[in-house]
């Protein structure tokens, strides 16, 4: 059976407001209104203009909110692995070759730190809306507006998106925003051909793509080819292809993938952090592929987008300075729209454009370097869908007012307050607090063989009271789609899928939950979590100087 079909993040139903400040349009021609307004109705943007130039019809006795600050688009995230942003930064041990290397059984930590702790929180009744609610709150409180969406399973055999306040980019249930999808049934990817007949539905497709430094990560992108002559340019891709990472791909590869149409997500501080490189993006530019940046998940990544924009910066500099601040605002904003098919309605700040917007402290000196500079605590207002979700107390006061707004939450900057109330909540989280969601991981995650146990305890009782939902954690366990195409790679004379191979059953501890360790939540910011930071410092993959030069961007 079916699942109901949900209703999207927030009906186009919101408050009617309005927002003065530096307005960083992120528009076609780079706009930028250094005093201006942008006036908001029922999860629309009425009208963009310079302070003084009189209001919209309907807006006349709206009144304009002082911001104090630069306002930008909502930040578009189109690489995140959320469930997982519970868990803390990973002390990468090696310089992995690829994904293979240090995703799998030949890596037993990551049973221990990863898999293992998540098939707990992950399945647990209790647990996982709380793990939901938290990780969908960490990318609020640093700026996405929009990521790619958790997906659920039941034990009943269906699946779907969670919807929350955030966006995620797989179920829109919008006209103007075009579904894409992140996960392939294998029989789409059983060979090139195959694959490219999936391409040519129409939707656009997000997929890791020769994701590592080796010949054998570059391989995944060559399976691809339609044909083994190399004077053939048949290639499985189109413009519906977004490759996540692109790490293997050499400088010769980059006119293919933008000759085809395909594009590409960037996230440097992962790629670093495991492999000690990230994607050839010099080459990259220099064949126009157009870029989007995706934070990856905190096990090995930054908590969120205002800091993958930091560490994409020192990523830029180092290759020699290829991209401006401005270029790398575009890979948050524009650039992910475009690629998406969303540009009539989110990316940028114009009349008719979806409501979602972000400010950040500061009108002063470039207006792009002034998002790469601040700091989350500098991030004083975040709107999704005509609705205030974060901010500064007083910004949540008057846009929000009457809200049932939490505040005081551990990790969050001081005088900061969250919007969590939906008219149209998901079942699956409901009413659940953040400061609640907080508790109980917490508690979980100091315990696990403990919880572990519990869950276990408690399985058979769960199972007699009806279908329950758990989330689908494609990193450790076949769900029936995956997030790689698994094109066919010639090895020794025999044919084995270009993927990762994910454990299932096998994946599980051999020593069972007592091997499973004491861990700590992942803070919600970096500015209130110096245990990330100091971890940052000791990553042995980094070049010299990156991590003391992130840090002091990032506090």
């Amino acid at each position: 059976m079916s699942p109901p079909v949900e209703p999207p993040v927030d009906p186009l139903a919101g408050p009617r407001f309005a927002v003065r400040g530096r307005v960083v349009t992120m528009n076609g021609r780079h706009d930028v209104i250094d005093d201006g307004v942008v006036y908001i109705n029922e999860g629309v943007i009425d009208k963009v203009a310079p302070a003084g130039t009189g209001p919209p019809d309907g807006h006349e006795h709206t009144t304009v909110t002082p911001s104090g600050g630069s306002i930008y688009p909502g930040l578009i995230e189109l690489h995140n692995h959320l469930p997982y942003n519970v868990l803390p930064l990973w002390q990468v041990p090696e310089n992995y070759p690829n994904r293979t290397e240090w995703g799998g059984a030949r890596n037993p930590d990551y049973g221990r730190l990863v898999t293992g702790p998540m098939r707990v929180l992950g399945e647990d009744a209790a647990l996982m809306p709380a793990v939901v609610r938290y990780v969908e709150a960490k990318a609020l409180v640093n700026g996405t507006t929009t990521s790619q969406g958790i997906a659920l399973f039941s034990n009943a055999g269906a699946r779907r998106m969670y919807r929350g306040v955030v966006r995620n980019v797989e179920a829109t249930d919008d006209p103007a925003l075009p579904e894409a999808a992140t996960r392939i049934a294998d029989v789409e990817a059983a060979n090139a051909g195959k694959f490219l007949a999936r391409l040519n539905q129409g939707r656009r497709l997000l997929l890791h793509l020769a994701e590592g430094r080796d010949t054998d990560a570059r391989e995944h992108f060559l399976a691809l080819k339609l044909s083994a002559d190399d004077r053939d340019d048949h290639w499985a891709i189109t413009e519906n292809l977004i490759g996540i990472h692109c790490t293997g791909l050499l400088a010769e590869d980059f006119p293919v993938l933008a000759r085809h149409g395909g594009s590409m997500v960037w996230s440097p501080l992962s790629n670093l952090l495991l492999y000690g490189r990230t994607a050839e993006i010099a080459a990259a530019r220099r064949a126009g592929v157009r870029l989007a940046l995706g934070s990856d998940w905190t096990v090995s990544g930054s908590k969120g987008l205002l800091g993958e924009l930091k560490a994409a910066r020192l990523a830029s500099a180092a290759a020699g300075g290829v991209f401006t601040d401005r270029d790398l605002v575009d890979m948050a904003t524009r650039n992910p729209a475009v690629m998406l098919r969303w540009e009539t309605a989110l990316g940028s700040l114009r009349a008719g454009a979806r409501a979602d917007l972000i400010v950040v402290a500061g009108a002063g000196g470039d207006a792009y370097s002034t998002l790469i500079d601040a700091r989350d605590s500098d991030l004083s207002l975040v709107v999704i869908a005509g609705h205030a979700r974060y901010g500064t107390r007083a910004l949540m006061d008057d846009l929000t007012p009457g809200g049932q707004l939490e505040t005081g939450v551990r990790g969050l900057p001081a005088g900061r307050a969250v919007n969590l109330r939906q008219a149209s909540a998901d079942p699956v989280v409901g009413a659940l607090t953040l400061a609640e969601a907080a508790r109980l991981l917490t508690q979980a995650l100091a315990d696990l063989p403990g919880t572990a146990d519990r869950a276990r305890r408690a399985l058979p009782e769960a199972r007699e009271a009806g279908p329950r939902w758990r989330l689908a954690l494609d990193e450790i366990e076949p769900t029936g789609a995956e997030l790689r195409p698994r094109l066919p790679l010639l090895r020794a004379g025999r044919s084995v899928p270009s993927g990762p191979v994910i454990g299932g059953a096998a994946a599980d501890l051999a020593e069972g939950p007592a091997a499973l360790p004491s861990l700590r939540l992942d803070g919600l910011t970096a500015t209130k979590d110096a245990t990330y930071r100091r971890t940052l410092g000791g990553e042995m993959n980094l070049p010299p100087g990156f991590a003391a030069a992130l840090e002091e961007l990032l506090t």
